[in-house]
């Protein structure tokens, strides 16, 4: 479990360092040297969920990013409602939701957005690597 997180941090990081190049400066990370991001539920909602990466621009504009290595079919029913939440979320703030997933898993990710009607873009793991 420590060296997948130790991925995770890994590609927040690298993809920090992408985003400050494109002229963000504002970040909430999971990674020590940034403020951890805020929790976010659905109303009424036990079950808190807080993205890997939230970007925000001058102009308030709130980007998600969340990194999946992979998905369990028994934990896929949280993992759709954590994209689901994180998209609508983006969505409110002129925001967009972007999923980081391993290049072999793109299709798979692909068709579950598709057919959840999850508006969230797709990076490979490998483009920021």
């Amino acid at each position: 479990m420590a060296s997948k997180q130790v991925k995770k941090e890994l590609i927040v990081k690298k993809l920090i360092k992408i985003l400050k190049k494109k002229g963000f400066s504002e970040f909430q990370a999971k990674v020590p040297e940034y403020p951890t991001p805020n929790d976010i539920n659905y109303n009424g909602s036990m079950k808190k969920f807080s993205p890997d990466l939230v970007s925000i621009s001058d102009d308030d504009k709130c980007d998600l990013y969340e990194v999946e290595t992979g998905f369990k079919d028994r934990e896929i029913q949280d993992q759709v409602a954590k994209w689901i939440l994180f998209s609508n979320y983006s969505k409110q703030r002129n925001g967009e939701f972007t999923l980081i997933v391993p290049e072999s898993n793109t299709d798979k990710f692909e068709q579950l957005l598709s057919k959840m009607m999850i508006n969230a873009k797709l990076m490979p793991i490998e483009s920021i690597a």
